[in-house]
């Protein structure tokens, strides 16, 4: 299934090749579950500790923090439309295990590109 928020993740993956220092000072393994209408479409897998991304869920490394969010919020956040703090605060972005370490994805995750 192809969903809007893969092109997000693929900016992702090309950013982490770009700024792999940057990636490895977040330190941490995010888990994101991509919802469409209520259940889970797609698992991306967010590991700063390797400055890796991939489809699926973690391979051989602990998960930090798992974040639940609908593709079209995810796209929303990515492009700066959505704040990840109001998404969380209105129960639209759901955050499991270490909710501190999210606050340093922030500017990892900042994109310029029009999706």
């Amino acid at each position: 299934m192809s969903l809007q928020s893969d092109a997000v993740f693929q900016k992702i993956i090309d950013g982490l090749k770009d700024n792999q220092a940057k990636a490895k000072a977040v330190n941490g393994v995010f888990l994101y579950k991509i919802t469409k209408d209520g259940k889970v479409a797609k698992e991306w897998t967010l590991d700063c500790k390797s400055a890796k991304a991939y489809e699926g869920p973690a391979q051989g490394v602990k998960v930090d923090t798992t974040l639940t969010v609908a593709d079209e919020d995810m796209v929303d956040i990515a492009l700066g439309k959505l704040n990840p703090q109001a998404a969380f605060m209105k129960g639209k972005l759901k955050i499991a295990g270490n909710i501190m370490l999210t606050q340093k994805l922030a500017p990892l995750l900042k994109t310029d590109a029009k999706l």
